[in-house]
């Protein structure tokens, strides 16, 4: 329901912004504005009330919003009206450099929005970015598939296409976007030229995952066995593979991929005691998320990110983002020490304290026989890269402005990605539904105002595209009028019209059919 709430909240606050510059535009220029809607009220309106010569209202179905301008062909597809004899007040009146501005008005507001809030959050809680210098300054870890296509782990990424991005947000999709990329390899030079089939690989199996910091060895430990209680017990750490230590889990997994033995001797840290396991070698224990091995989370930088279904922790009061600072007062400082104490105090009832918004809560918890809170924890492992720098106005509004035009070609980039059929990028296209469920499960204002501003910018890049229907398809249309000083005629004006709605409403049926089937399919996966 949070997701929900956040997706319906910041598509409110974008198309009433938008449509605001559509009407403040049209009543500069005397036109009358007939409609103003949040939503669409395809048959009726949820609330809807005439003040002076508008009628203001919201829609039943949360699919954007539009303002209905008299003596306009547009979503309502009125041409009734058309056919009258023009009037002073009607769009159709104007001239066409004024009815330019009044399709642009939503789009120039999108931006202006975008400009507004990066500035203020730049000015109070800083820019953040998460430093590629930082991040890969010990060298990367890419999955199974970015190992396929040429990465190495430990691999540096120099530049594509002779540009360093410092935010690594922008470095990994720069990957997708780039031709040529430009790597360090253990001090060694190499260029990686990716072929559409290799990014749409990469799309589809991996996405932003197929490359992230290297994870250290003695950030996991063993949580449950799987069959190999004889050669392991609770807690144990792995730290190298016969006799040989690693740092990073990504040594551990090639060595464990290139083995030719039967068997291998693992070194174990049991109890802060190094000891030798002889064992059959199982390539499963390359799957750390799915073997057993629990990550040893920092609980002074880990907060409570979710719940597991009938989760023991939330029926008894635990919240999202508390954070666990003691059990039965005992501080604890690691998810190791945290799960050891748990399993002691099987079917009891123990004495937890987190802090939760700035204030010590202690809620009394009665643990089942599996001694499991069954919470998720997130140590916003990136923060620890992430450089922050707070601005004044004068230097904001500058790097406002340089955010925004970054962000409008990355949506120019994700178009071209998405035009190449072999990259298959337009399987990802996502529609507020699937948007909403990449949301967090908690409410974070940060978060929803830089992604309003985000989400503002692509909204601005998808209405100037040149489709019927959009505010792009009316300019583009306007500005050939001024060119050659010819119109379309209303008749043609409605085919084109309704053309344009015909290809937007198809595209969302697609987006939003595939979004609700996998999120009906997930869920009855989930079930069974």
């Amino acid at each position: 329901m949070i997701q929900l709430a956040q997706i319906l909240f910041i598509l409110s606050v974008l198309v009433i912004l938008h449509e605001f510059g559509h009407y403040i535009t049209a009543k500069m220029f005397k036109v009358k504005v007939e409609k103003f809607y949040l939503f669409m009220d395809a048959g009726f309106a949820l609330i809807k009330k005439k003040i002076g010569e508008t009628e203001w209202g919201i829609g039943w179905l949360p699919l954007g919003g539009y303002v209905k301008l008299s003596g306009m062909i547009d979503e309502s597809m009125d041409t009734e009206q058309m056919k009258q004899e023009a009037q002073p007040w009607e769009f159709r009146s104007k001239p066409a450099w004024q009815r330019l501005i009044i399709m642009l008005g939503g789009i120039i507001v999108n931006i202006l929005l975008a400009w507004f809030i990066f500035t203020i959050m730049y000015t109070t809680v800083g820019k953040k970015v998460i430093s590629t210098e930082e991040l890969q300054k010990n060298g990367l870890s890419f999955g199974e598939v970015g190992q396929n296509v040429g990465f190495k782990n430990g691999d540096k990424i120099v530049a594509i296409d002779g540009k360093f991005y410092d935010d690594f947000k922008f470095m990994t999709m720069g990957v997708l976007f780039g031709d040529k990329i430009e790597i360090d390899r253990q001090g060694e030079k190499v260029e990686l030229l990716l072929s559409d089939e290799q990014k749409g690989e990469i799309i589809k199996k991996e996405g932003r995952g197929f490359v992230h910091a290297r994870s250290e060895m003695n950030r996991y430990f063993m949580d449950s066995f799987k069959g190999k209680k004889n050669t392991f017990e609770k807690y144990d750490e792995i730290v190298g593979v016969n006799e040989k230590r690693f740092t990073y889990v990504d040594e551990f997994v090639d060595t464990m991929k290139n083995l030719k033995a039967d068997s291998i001797t693992l070194v174990l840290n049991r109890n802060n005691n190094e000891i030798l396991v002889t064992t059959a070698v199982d390539t499963s224990l390359t799957n750390f998320n799915n073997y057993g091995l629990a990550y040893n989370y920092n609980l002074k930088n880990s907060i409570i990110s979710g719940f597991a279904e009938n989760s023991i922790g939330e029926e008894q009061g635990l919240q999202f983002n508390d954070k666990i600072i003691r059990v039965n007062n005992t501080a604890v400082e690691t998810n190791k020490a945290l799960n050891k104490i748990l399993s002691e105090n099987k079917e009891k009832e123990i004495s937890l304290t987190v802090l939760r918004k700035g204030e010590e809560v202690t809620l009394p918890i009665k643990l089942d026989k599996t001694g499991k809170l069954g919470i998720g924890l997130d140590d916003k492992e990136e923060e620890k890269f992430t450089v922050v720098e707070k601005l004044g106005f004068a230097a904001a509004f500058p790097e406002a402005v340089k955010q925004s035009w970054s962000l409008f070609k990355y949506n120019v980039q994700s178009l071209k990605l998405i035009a190449r059929p072999k990259t298959g990028a337009y399987t990802q296209v996502q529609s507020p539904i699937g948007i909403a469920r990449r949301l967090p499960d908690s409410w974070n204002w940060e978060f929803i105002w830089n992604f309003t501003a985000l989400f503002s910018i692509g909204l601005a890049f998808m209405n100037l595209l040149p489709i019927p229907g959009l505010d792009g398809g009316h300019a583009l249309f306007t500005i050939a009028e001024m060119i050659t000083g010819k119109t379309l005629s209303d008749k043609a004006m409605g085919y084109v019209q309704t053309a344009g709605m015909i290809i937007l409403l198809t595209l969302m049926a697609l987006t939003f059919g595939k979004d609700i089937y996998i999120w009906i399919s997930e869920i009855f996966f989930n079930k069974n």
